[in-house]
């Protein structure tokens, strides 16, 4: 079995290049799908549902799972501290979730009391049971376990079809996300609206050792494409014509739902900034004011709902230069850059704090934001911690809350979420496309 741990590239930025030159190559080589066949602005809709293989059909259903006695423990936790709960009991027929690099946000869905991953780990990686690690899974956090909402292609037996609209789709018309990122990034969301996990694609080459088949069929979608939407009640994946251009996607983006919007916001390498309304379907480009970051991509992020900000930073190719931050603002209300200047610097002062490293989620309990930086790669265990940001004082407080040693010098890759319900920050944590997942929590202080 072929297998390259993405932690082990060189540290500059050439892989990267590399990369993203390879991808426009494979876009280049059909022309693109034009929009004549799309109403602009009208939701389009996908093929009827049938076909669902029985195996996978509605694998939510059911849920919320009943409390099991880690709740009990996890709502016991104490201030600044830590609770390894272990590994996650295996979904029955397709085991458990594998570590994926540079994916750091497993989107939450609270009514369901589970949270997403997905998104792809070592580049080209066919899992030992044939299929291609483009699978989706749901951690249950009720039931500490593993939830296979979809096991990804089979290698072997893959045979799609372009359909009337452009895109992917099996024979019972269900359109499906082949290799749809090298990693996860920041660039998976959660509609809580809608109850669907959303995610725009960051394509690459690497699948064409695994599926070579593909080749056969494969063609651009549509210029005027939705993001990819799995539907938590029907368990089936839809992509829509918007009839609107959509936006340029490439690795290290951005994808955060917004509630309070009915809207996705995403962020193109720090250059772009556009809205998908979800419930009109279509896309639209602002121009934002004031000074865009000063990183490349590849950047963690949050939303603080109170302030209508988007929190953002710690970003790569390249790094933010040693004589500025890394910690932007998005000002939703203003559609404006903000450079905070905050007090202080977290990560011992280091600039660099992207998605194989760390996460950024906003405690809404205690008003806080919180760089987890969990992890050292290319990097050094001194800035391992907790960093946590004041947005009232505009401040980052002195001293960083530890993270233990298990979890931050393991060299393994990590995902996470923070939950709301229950005031904590869970980390799963796995060797690069391994079948050793770990789930760790974490409570920064209980709520004021």
């Amino acid at each position: 079995m072929w297998k390259r741990c993405c932690f082990r590239r060189p540290r500059c930025s050439w892989c990267y290049l590399g990369l993203i030159a390879a991808s426009l190559f494979l876009r280049s080589a059909i022309s693109p799908v034009d929009m004549e066949n799309a109403s602009a602005g009208q939701p389009q809709s996908a093929p009827a549902a049938s076909g669902t293989p029985p195996a996978m059909a509605r694998p939510l259903k059911g849920l919320p799972s009943p409390e099991g006695q880690h709740i009990a423990k996890i709502k016991s936790l104490e201030d600044g501290k830590w609770l390894k709960l272990g590994a996650p009991a295996p979904d029955p027929k397709w085991g458990r979730a594998r570590g994926r690099s540079w994916t750091a946000v497993m989107p939450l869905a609270p009514e369901l009391r589970g949270a997403f991953l997905f998104g792809e780990g070592v580049h080209g990686y066919v899992k030992p049971d044939g299929h291609y690690m483009d699978d989706l899974w749901l951690y249950d956090i009720n039931a500490h376990r593993w939830i296979c909402c979809y096991p990804g292609a089979d290698c072997k037996r893959l045979a799609l079809q372009i359909d009337s609209e452009g895109f992917e789709a099996d024979a019972s018309g269900q359109r499906i996300p082949v290799a749809s990122q090298v990693h996860g990034y920041s660039m998976n969301a959660y509609d809580t609206d809608n109850r669907r996990l959303m995610s725009m694609p960051n394509t690459h080459p690497y699948w064409q050792r695994a599926i070579p088949q593909r080749q056969t069929w494969l063609k651009p979608p549509p210029s005027d494409a939705s993001p990819w939407m799995f539907d938590t009640l029907t368990g089936r994946w839809e992509r829509l014509r918007t009839g609107t251009v959509g936006p340029p996607t490439g690795h290290g983006d951005t994808l955060i739902y917004l509630p309070q919007r009915k809207a996705a916001f995403f962020l193109h390498r720090n250059q772009e900034v556009w809205y998908y309304d979800v419930p009109g379907n279509r896309w639209s480009q602002v121009k934002p004011a004031g000074p865009p970051p000063p990183w490349g991509i590849d950047a963690v992020s949050c939303y603080d709902p109170k302030r209508q900000r988007i929190y953002i930073g710690g970003g790569s190719y390249p790094v933010a230069p040693p004589s500025t931050h890394a910690f932007w603002v998005y000002d939703l209300k203003a559609e404006r850059w903000l450079d905070p200047q905050p007090k202080g610097k977290p990560c011992k002062g280091s600039n660099s704090y992207p998605t194989k490293n760390a996460m950024l989620v906003y405690d809404s309990a205690n008003d806080k934001v919180l760089l987890v930086f969990h992890s050292h790669h290319d990097d050094t265990p001194e800035r391992l911690g907790v960093y946590v940001y004041d947005p009232d004082a505009n401040q980052w407080l002195d001293d960083p809350l530890p993270v233990p040693d298990e979890l931050g010098r393991n060299r393994q890759a990590k995902n996470g979420f923070y939950d709301p319900q229950l005031n904590a920050v869970f980390i799963h944590s796995a060797g690069d496309s391994d079948d050793n997942s770990t789930m760790w929590v974490f409570r920064y202080r209980r709520e004021k």
